[in-house]
């Protein structure tokens, strides 16, 4: 019968299967060939706002010495150590607090500062015996509501990793006995390794050869960096996971959360994801550091660090060992050589 609308000649207009499959079948391969270019955008977007956060902190450091004549200490009275408590002259009792605390004006934290209370401590993390939580200054949870505040400028956009320790009344890095960790930061300023441990030793007695911009208790000036402001490390970039330990929370100091240590000696290197001994060889995870004080990020190939004249470099992964320990020290007299 003839069709009244359309006559008898009509063909029904569309795709058959075959040509919707050759249609699909182009856009997975226009997709795939996009998906990467998409993706490498936005890291050089990622890397480059990360690089922004770094160049900003050095202006604030130096902004802070401009005021000060010196630059803040990384952390100030740690509960956590075993050398350096009253025994050794040490404070009476403990703090946590750290030096980024102390830089909040000169990161347009002005409001966020005069809510911290300077005379409680930031955490309530002790280990090694030197203090217990009775010799707490003040009550932590005070400064609860400061610590726990993300900031931004102190968090690289590539990373994923957890924004806080996720437990509560844990001493080793809890902010207190009801409240987990504090905000998590992914830029910490360059320490000796040892101050996890040893308290107020790197600024009195560490030799000069072994000596970084930022130290516990104590603080430097652009002048006490003998080998040059530009060849030295003043913060360097990390990540906010790590397989031994913890990363640094911004806002308070805790077991082994005292700054980044390149001169760690079993970890010699940045974006090292293998814990080097036995038995923790099976725990490698790529985009996990191996351990805590550890330099890396998930940008491909290294990290970047702020110079102690405030510039901003990415520090290769494949870095000689020797050139990244001249960096981390400020008056070692060694030259340093390309990097």
């Amino acid at each position: 019968m003839r069709n009244r609308f359309f006559g008898a000649g009509y063909k029904r207009l569309g795709f058959t299967l075959i040509e919707l499959l050759v249609v699909i079948a182009i856009i997975a391969v226009l997709v795939a060939l996009l998906l990467p270019a998409v993706q490498q955008a936005r890291e050089a977007a990622r890397r480059s706002q990360c690089k922004s956060n770094l160049h900003n902190i050095g202006l604030a450091l130096h902004n802070y010495h401009e005021s000060f004549k010196f630059f803040p200490p990384s952390r100030i009275a740690m509960g956590q150590v075993g050398w350096g408590g009253p025994a050794q002259g040490g404070s009476i009792g403990f703090l946590n607090a750290t030096g980024w605390v102390m830089l909040l004006p000169f990161l347009d934290q002005q409001p966020l500062f005069n809510l911290y209370n300077s005379n409680s401590a930031a955490s309530w993390t002790t280990v090694y015996g030197a203090y217990s939580p009775a010799n707490m200054y003040g009550d932590s949870n005070f400064n609860w509501p400061v610590v726990s505040t993300k900031l931004p400028i102190l968090l690289c956009p590539s990373d994923p990793g957890q924004l806080f320790y996720p437990y509560a009344g844990v001493k080793y890095y809890a902010a207190s006995s009801s409240q987990p960790g504090g905000f998590r930061t992914n830029y910490d300023f360059e320490v000796w390794y040892g101050e996890y441990y040893y308290q107020g030793y790197a600024i009195q007695y560490l030799a000069d050869t072994q000596k970084s911009m930022f130290a516990a208790n104590g603080s430097t000036k652009v002048e006490d960096v003998k080998d040059g402001s530009s060849n030295t490390v003043m913060v360097c970039e990390t990540l906010r996971t790590v397989f031994n330990g913890v990363c640094p929370a911004w806002g308070h100091g805790g077991h082994v959360q005292v700054g980044i240590a390149l001169d760690c000696p079993w970890i010699p290197g940045i974006n090292i994801w293998k814990y080097p001994y036995p038995p923790y060889y099976k725990y490698t995870q790529i985009g996990r550091l191996a351990n805590w004080a550890a330099g890396g990020s998930d940008h491909a190939g290294g990290c970047h660090v702020c110079l102690g004249d405030g510039s901003v470099r990415f520090i290769s992964q494949s870095i000689n060992y020797q050139t990244l320990l001249n960096l981390a020290h400020m008056r070692d007299g060694n030259p340093l050589g390309d990097f």
